[in-house]
């Protein structure tokens, strides 16, 4: 009897095999960028919690991110805007089976998407940053994670290199992350900084965001 398998099969059975073996292994990973030629100045040993990354490829910041977490070794999920797919084929599929831990920088649309659709599968933002575009130039931030993460949003983002490389650096080192969302304001810890670069052809506003197991505790 003749099997057809659908590009929709593949996919999935595909990032089901690539979950499981990432979650199986120590979650760390030793960046080798001889010269560095992103100017990133990546730490070596920087430990990866990050399984996979969606990217929306129409944002020039989201290629910069996109870039410093594949040079840890991150798989990326790129899109254009719509989530849909990304959504059926790599991660509904392998949410229903393990807890895939998910990184992206997108619009505020496509979180609130995946935000409620990870809700079902026992997953919780936890960590939210906030990028817009200041008229007078420059970006503002607004980073925010649970109270009991504090350090890993205080004092970012005063490095020489893009913020959306700095942004990638803080989300690949959190640790055992903690929900943060839902949940009331003073319990998050929030911190706020202005950026001087500017990247052209980006909307006034992008999200940066993690999502993780809820139960991931201290």
């Amino acid at each position: 009897m003749n099997v057809i398998f659908s590009r929709r099969d593949f996919m999935s059975a595909g990032i089901a095999v690539s979950a499981a073996a990432s979650l199986a292994s120590v979650a760390s990973v030793a960046v080798s960028a001889p010269g560095d030629p992103l100017g990133l100045h990546l730490p070596l040993d920087l430990p990866v919690p990050v399984d996979l990354a969606l990217i929306d490829t129409r944002f020039p910041a989201a290629h910069t991110f996109a870039r410093a977490l594949e040079m840890r070794g991150v798989s990326l999920a790129p899109f254009d805007g719509d989530v849909t797919p990304v959504w059926y084929e790599q991660l509904d599929p392998v949410w229903r089976h393990a807890p895939l831990t998910v990184a992206g920088l997108t619009t505020e649309g496509a979180l609130f998407c995946l935000e409620q659709l990870a809700w079902d599968h026992g997953m919780r933002v936890a960590y939210r940053g906030m990028h817009v575009v200041s008229p007078e130039g420059g970006t503002e931030h607004l980073l925010e994670t649970s109270t009991h993460r504090a350090q890993y949003v205080n004092g970012r983002l005063s490095g020489p290199q893009p913020w959306p490389a700095q942004v990638a650096d803080l989300i690949a080192g959190i640790e055992q992350p903690v929900s943060a969302f839902p949940s009331p304001v003073e319990q998050r810890s929030r911190a706020n900084y202005r950026t001087r670069s500017r990247t052209q052809n980006d909307p006034t506003r992008l999200v940066s965001w993690l999502i993780a197991p809820k139960n991931s505790r201290l």
